[in-house]
C-alpha cells in the first residue's frame, strides 16, 4: 500500500476509532483528517504521524514510513521538473485527465520506455 490516506484510513477503521476521536487526539479538525484519508492533503509532519500510530497502535511504524517517503517525494519531484518545461507541461496537462486516461498515459510512456 503505497497511499498514506489509506492506510490511515484502514488503521482507523480496524481500530473503531472515528475520525473525531483522532482529529481531537492529535488537535487537528475532522475534515483535515478526511482530507488525509483521500490524500487530499499530503501527511503531516512526522511528529503527528507517530502520535496517529500510538492512537491506533500501529506497532511497525508503517505510517511513519508512509509518511517519511511521500513527504521526501514533494523536494525531489521540484527539482525533477523545475528545469524541465515539457515534463512540467505533460504534468499538468495529465493532472486534467481521468484517472482512466492517466492510467493509459502511464501505458503509453512503458511503451516508449521498452522502444
Amino acid at each position: 500500500m503505497n497511499s498514506f490516506g489509506k492506510a490511515l484510513k484502514k488503521a482507523r477503521i480496524e481500530k473503531r476509532a472515528t475520525l473525531r476521536e483522532v482529529g481531537a487526539y492529535i488537535g487537528k479538525s475532522v475534515g483535515y483528517i478526511s482530507d488525509i484519508e483521500h490524500d487530499r492533503k499530503r501527511p503531516p509532519n512526522l511528529e503527528i504521524v507517530s502520535k496517529m500510530e500510538g492512537f491506533l497502535r500501529v506497532t511497525d511504524g508503517t505510517l511513519v514510513e508512509l509518511a517519511n517517503s511521500i513527504r521526501q517525494i514533494g523536494p525531489q519531484l521540484t527539482r525533477t521538473i523545475s528545469g524541465n518545461h515539457k515534463l512540467s507541461t505533460v504534468l499538468l496537462r495529465a493532472e486534467q485527465l481521468s484517472e482512466e486516461k492517466q492510467e493509459k498515459l502511464l501505458e503509453i510512456i512503458k511503451k516508449l520506455e521498452d522502444e
